[in-house]
């Protein structure tokens, strides 16, 4: 997709060369007419002065008896100084290369070049009709490698349509576009100085724009970490505008931050007196959350689980079928001990998703972890639905604003490019916080197929290698067997593996060992992802997987929660083993494609 940069900064671009372009293109057409104007003004001049001198010449011949006219051309090809006058016109203009007089029979009897004497008289086109070209047509013939032009001035006797002489004068398209030079040279100049000003002019239209820019890329920075947002000046309504959307904003993160305070408080007494376990299914009756004591309750692994082969199957069916929840009840559950007393109850939520509660009757244990994780993900699709209306609407104002500015752009004043670039570095960097809070909460639809965990991981490590290298740090990768059959969404698994392998090359700033091993163990899959970096502090391992919680500086706080939505929506499940200065291990286990 073009970044909102691109769409500023080539827009403008190819505005500017436009009408550079189109501005050089005329005085080029100009600078053409002109010259080829001039050239026919000498060689009409030079023609009537031959004309003339011609006349008088015949006329003296006639008084010194020669009054046969075949006698007139005998005598104008003997008459040196008509050929030396022919000579001395051709000298004296810069673009004609030769003016030849023939007689009736279409012979030359005299030429400014003396060799062509008694040759015959060759056509050539018109130098009027390449006046009357188009400007393009008439550009393309001066500049290409053609022939001469002519201009004939015939002379004949009154009452005789045939001609006694013919003058005629040509013009080199060589020696024309010798004396272009001087103005091509010129019109280059101009139009270079005409882009420098107007990119000049541009950027120090956007000055004013890239600082409020900056003000409001730092007000979101300040809404993402909880504070209030100051009061900022503005120099345009469009950027106060966006400033009091900002505000507002900010005002409802730490109102949605408190409400989710109160509810996980809520949830925390709840689960002082409850022990229960969770199954949260997607629209396709999918399994995407588990947790809580599920595992303990149904004495399974969930890895691979299949509902629909247990007697908790025609509840979830139900349930779906009539788009209900379901009241709680008793079932028997199968055992290792024989059938055991199990609570069921089932909540279908609006969005077509449905969430079983499992519950013992003689006991109890916590479930904060997920409740958690559930209330934080209902309170952050409430707020990206307020940042996409307060935030993307004024944006796209500030972008037609920019859009607007692009019209307004002149030859002067003098700042421009720069500045442009700012402001696109600005707003892009605003695209991405916005993003930042849509892409953990956008629903995710699951493109399933049969695909190779090994080849998928061999990839990403082939993909992080570059930059591994830069930094010292050796990648490994093992698979046993070589091709390793899965059945799950490749774009979420890669996507899974690339987040824990970036996170392993920034624990080990000196440098260190990143490995992948990939091994089936039938009926599971197991990829482990292991660095020698700094370790993880065993006070933050349970909160790793936290929305937002990040250690990094310039960290989200979305890539190991990402990770772990991804093994959960594949039906698997993920540990960390981790020693403070000696490495992390990440451990993920996912259900391996059984061939019938």
């Amino acid at each position: 997709m073009m970044s909102l940069k691109t769409k500023i900064l080539l827009p403008t671009g190819v505005l500017m060369l436009g009408l550079v372009v189109g501005l050089s293109a005329l005085l080029l057409n100009n600078l053409v007419v002109s010259n080829l104007q001039n050239s026919l003004r000498l060689a009409e001049l030079a023609g009537q002065q031959t004309k003339g001198l011609l006349l008088i010449r015949l006329e003296e011949s006639w008084k010194t008896g020669a009054a046969d006219r075949r006698l007139w051309s005998s005598a104008i090809a003997a008459d040196a100084r008509l050929a030396s006058f022919l000579e001395n016109s051709v000298a004296q203009a810069p673009s004609l290369v030769e003016i030849s007089i023939a007689g009736d029979d279409n012979r030359i009897l005299v030429s400014s070049t003396r060799s062509n004497s008694g040759s015959p008289l060759r056509g050539y086109q018109s130098l009027r009709a390449l006046l009357a070209l188009g400007p393009f047509n008439r550009i393309q013939r001066v500049f290409a490698r053609g022939p001469d032009y002519e201009i004939r001035i015939p002379i004949g006797i009154l009452d005789d349509p045939r001609s006694i002489f013919t003058i005629q004068v040509l013009v080199s398209t060589v020696l024309l576009r010798d004396s272009l030079n001087p103005g091509l040279q010129w019109i280059g100049a101009a139009s270079l100085t005409a882009l420098l000003v107007s990119l000049l002019f541009v950027s120090l239209l956007a000055g004013f724009i890239s600082r409020n820019l900056r003000r409001i890329s730092e007000g979101i920075d300040l809404i993402r970490q909880g504070e209030a947002v100051p009061e900022l000046p503005a120099s345009a309504p469009e950027f106060a505008a966006v400033q009091s959307q900002l505000s507002l904003l900010g005002a409802q993160v730490r109102d949605t931050a408190r409400t989710a305070a109160d509810f996980r408080s809520r949830v925390s007494a709840v689960l002082e007196r409850l022990e229960e376990g969770i199954l949260l299914f997607d629209p396709e009756q999918r399994l995407i959350l588990s947790g809580g004591a599920s595992e303990r309750l149904l004495g399974r692994s969930l890895v691979g689980f299949q509902v629909s082969a247990t007697s908790l199957g025609p509840i979830l069916r139900e349930a779906f079928d009539q788009r209900r929840s379901m009241p709680e009840r008793l079932i028997e559950w199968p055992g290792g001990d024989g059938p055991a007393p199990l609570l069921v109850a089932l909540d279908f939520f609006a969005d077509g998703r449905a969430l079983i509660r499992l519950r013992d009757p003689e006991g109890r244990r916590q479930i904060e972890s997920q409740m958690g994780l559930l209330s934080r993900l209902d309170a952050i699709n409430r707020l990206t639905g307020g940042v996409a209306h307060e935030v993307k609407n004024p944006l796209n104002s500030i972008a037609a604003r920019l859009a607007l500015l692009e019209s307004m752009v002149g030859e002067d004043p003098p700042e421009a490019a720069e500045e442009i670039k700012v402001i696109g570095e600005e707003v892009q960097r605003l695209d991405r916080v916005v993003c930042t809070f849509l892409d953990f909460t956008r629903p995710v639809e699951m493109v399933l197929e049969e695909l190779d965990l090994a080849g998928i991981a061999r990839d990403v490590a082939a993909l992080v290698e570059p930059d591994a290298a830069r930094r010292s740090i050796a990648v490994h990768f093992s698979s046993k067997p070589e091709c390793v059959p899965l059945w799950g969404d490749p774009d979420l698994l890669r996507q899974a593996l690339l987040n824990l392998a970036v996170n392993a090359l920034d624990a080990m700033p000196q440098g260190g060992s990143l490995s992948f091993d990939v091994e089936l163990r039938a009926p599971d899959v197991r990829l482990t992802v292991a660095d020698t970096g700094v370790g993880i502090p065993e006070a933050q391992r349970d909160k790793i997987f936290q929305l937002y919680f990040t250690t990094k500086q310039n960290g989200s706080g979305l890539g190991l929660a990402m990770v772990y939505r991804a093994v959960q929506f594949h039906g698997g499940s993920i540990e960390v083993e981790s020693e403070p200065g000696r490495g992390t291990r990440f451990r993920i286990t996912l259900p391996a494609l059984v061939k019938l």
